[in-house]
C-alpha cells in the first residue's frame, strides 16, 4: 500500500509548518502561564502539629499561595506530626506525586543533617525542590538578672540553662560555647517543655536562671530590665542581620564576639554549621523530581508573595523580624548543611557530653 508523503501535499504541509512554527515560537514563560490550577486542590504537609511556627507559616503561605497561583486553588493544611517530623518529611519524599498538587513546609530543622541522617529517615531536603521561605529572625540567649554575676564565677553555684529534652533550640546552643570558650558556669537541666510560653514561665518563676527563644518570643514580663537580661541574639541569615526589635538593639550577636576565640578549624566548622542553622526559617518545597514547568510556576507565584505588603504584614503580626527568603536561598542553606561532616556532629556531641547534655 502506497503512504503518502505530506509534501506531496503542499497545504498540508504549509499547515504543519505553520503548527511547527507557531509552537515553536512560545516561549518557556508563556507555557507556564498558560497551565491553571483553576478548581484544583493544593495540599500542604506540615510535620508538627498546629499552633506553632511552623504550622503558623503553612497556613499564612498557603493563603497568599491560592491568591498567587493561576486559577486559585483551594489550598488545604495537612498535619501529620510525630517523630520529629520524620515521618512527614519521608512520606512527602516517597509517596506523594511529583504533580504540584502536594507541597511541604518545614522549619531549619527538617533541612540540618543532625535530625535526618538517622536510620528511621526516608528523606534527602537536597533533593526536595524548593520554592521560597520565611526566614522567623533568630532567636536570643536570656538570663535572670540576679543570675548574671554568676555567669563568668565559677566560684559561684552554676546558672541553669533549662532545655528540652534532646538537641537543644539554636537560640539556646551558644551557652555551650560560652561554657568551653568563654569561661561561662552554664549547667544544662533537660526535661522542660519545649513550647517558648512553658520555658518563659519557668524563667519567671526561678525554676531556670537562663534559657533561648525565637525573637518572637521576647515579650511581655521578659522586657522587664531589672529582672532578666538578653544577653546575646543569634542573629539571622548565618549570624549576620541584627533583629529589628526595640529590645535587642543594644544586645550583641554572639558570632561577633566569638571571633578569634577558636583556633582549632574542626571546631570552627562546627561553629559555622550552627551559624547556618541558627535562623529560624520555614520553608515550602514540591517533592523529588517535580518537573521544572511546576517548579517554575510555583517559584513566580511565591515571587509575587514575597513582594504582596500584605504577606509581610501579616507574617510579622507572629514573627516581628518575619522576611520572605527565595528559592535560592533556601537551597543554598540546604546544601551547606548536606556538606558537614560526620566529624563536625561528633565534635558537638562530644562538646555538649562534656557539658553533661546527651543528645539523643
Amino acid at each position: 500500500m502506497h503512504r503518502r508523503n505530506p509534501l506531496d501535499h503542499p497545504i498540508s504541509f504549509f499547515l504543519a509548518f505553520l503548527l511547527l512554527a507557531l509552537s515553536s515560537s512560545i516561549s518557556p514563560a508563556a507555557a507556564v502561564d498558560a497551565m491553571s490550577f483553576e478548581r484544583k486542590t493544593v495540599t500542604i504537609i506540615v510535620g508538627t502539629g498546629t499552633g506553632g511556627s511552623t504550622d503558623a507559616s503553612a497556613r499564612l503561605m498557603g493563603q497568599f499561595l491560592a491568591k498567587h497561583l493561576p486559577g486559585n486553588p483551594t489550598v488545604v493544611v495537612q498535619n501529620r506530626p510525630g517523630a520529629y517530623s520524620l515521618a512527614a518529611m519521608t512520606y512527602f519524599a516517597q509517596q506523594v506525586k511529583p504533580d504540584g498538587f502536594t507541597v511541604a513546609v518545614g522549619s531549619i530543622g527538617q533541612l540540618d543533617p543532625v535530625n535526618y541522617r538517622v536510620p528511621q529517615s526516608g528523606y534527602d531536603p537536597a533533593k526536595f525542590v524548593m520554592v521560597g521561605g520565611l526566614d522567623l529572625g533568630g532567636g536570643f540567649l536570656i538570663i535572670r538578672s540576679d543570675a548574671l554575676p554568676r555567669l563568668t564565677d565559677k566560684s559561684q553555684p552554676p546558672v541553669i540553662l533549662g532545655t528540652p529534652a534532646g538537641i537543644p533550640h539554636s537560640a539556646m546552643l551558644p551557652a555551650a560555647w560560652g561554657n568551653a570558650y568563654l569561661g561561662w558556669n552554664v549547667k544544662w537541666v533537660t526535661g522542660f517543655p519545649s513550647q517558648t510560653p512553658a520555658l518563659s514561665l519557668a524563667l519567671q518563676r526561678g525554676e531556670v536562671d537562663m534559657t533561648g527563644f525565637s525573637t518572637s518570643g521576647l515579650s511581655g514580663a521578659l522586657l522587664d530590665r531589672s529582672k532578666y537580661m538578653p544577653i546575646y541574639q543569634t542573629g539571622s541569615e548565618k549570624c549576620t542581620r541584627r533583629s529589628s526589635l526595640p529590645a535587642l538593639q543594644a544586645t550583641p550577636i554572639f558570632a561577633e564576639t566569638m571571633k578569634g576565640k577558636i583556633s582549632d578549624p574542626l571546631a570552627q566548622k562546627a561553629f559555622d554549621h550552627w551559624c547556618t542553622s541558627s535562623s529560624i526559617v520555614t520553608w515550602m518545597a514540591l517533592p523529588p523530581s517535580t518537573p521544572a514547568a511546576i517548579a517554575d510556576i510555583y517559584r513566580s507565584a511565591f515571587s509575587k508573595i514575597a513582594e504582596d505588603p500584605v504577606f509581610l504584614e501579616q507574617a510579622r503580626i507572629f514573627s516581628p523580624d518575619a522576611s520572605a527568603t527565595s528559592y535560592q536561598s533556601v537551597t543554598d542553606t540546604v546544601q551547606t548543611l548536606a556538606q558537614t561532616s560526620a566529624e563536625v556532629f561528633e565534635f558537638r556531641q562530644q562538646m555538649l557530653q562534656r557539658q553533661g547534655l546527651e543528645m539523643k
